[in-house]
């Protein structure tokens, strides 16, 4: 009988929703088949943000993916924005988690951040050459002015924007596909490699809390370490 694991997720926007939908699914199901020899189902719902503040949207996420499925793992995403991931966890993570130690229905519900540094499409520009191919170009990271490290561009979000820019005006007005970045949330987040984001600091934090998270709940022996 298959074990079944219910995990909630926070997002700041629609793109963000779709994103981080496959990224979560296919960190769990790595962590799983790599360390794991148990049979897991995993259900991932999303939740809307309702409240004024940070910690009370998340509060009353996290109530509601409890109340209705018992929610054994809340991921809650914030961008780093032009802050550290160390003062994002102190400015808001860490009030949450203070917050919901007094809270007795959720006190005990495991809470895993989501922070890419600056933005989520930073995570998006982990694997170039599947960007690359996505948008439908032949152009070096250098013509399109993404050399260097994703997690140091300060707005990697306008660095993509440009870059398709680049790639639709470099075609006849025939061949165009005129794609948005809009267009590039999900196939990416569906297509990217767990080893391409492996490269990633905020990203690899996020896989060992999951990681750390999921032997608290015996799905992994509990004598591996990562």
């Amino acid at each position: 009988m298959s074990y079944q694991l219910f995990l909630g997720y926070t997002f700041e926007g629609t793109t963000d929703k779709v994103f981080y939908k496959s990224i979560i699914e296919k960190t769990i199901s790595d962590i799983l088949c790599s360390y794991s020899n148990k049979d897991v189902e995993i259900i991932l719902t999303p939740l809307n943000k309702d409240g004024d503040s940070f910690v009370e949207q998340s509060i009353n996420s996290i109530k509601k993916g409890y109340s209705e499925n018992s929610t054994d793992i809340f991921y809650i995403h914030s961008d780093a924005d032009d802050s550290s991931i160390d003062d994002v966890i102190k400015n808001k993570f860490e009030p949450l988690f203070k917050a919901t130690s007094s809270i007795t229905e959720i006190n005990e519900c495991k809470i895993i951040p989501i922070i890419p540094i600056y933005m989520t499409e930073s995570w998006m520009l982990a694997d170039f050459d599947l960007f690359k191919k996505e948008i439908s170009t032949t152009k070096t990271k250098a013509q399109l002015n993404l050399s260097g490290n994703p997690e140091q561009f300060t707005n990697p979000k306008l660095k993509i924007i440009e870059a398709l820019r680049i790639t639709n005006n470099e075609l006849p007005k025939k061949r165009r596909k005129d794609l948005a970045i809009s267009d590039l949330y999900q196939i990416i987040g569906q297509k990217i490699e767990i080893n391409k984001l492996m490269t990633l600091n905020s990203f690899k934090e996020f896989y060992i809390n999951s990681f750390e998270f999921l032997k608290q709940l015996n799905l992994i022996d509990y004598h591996i370490n990562i």
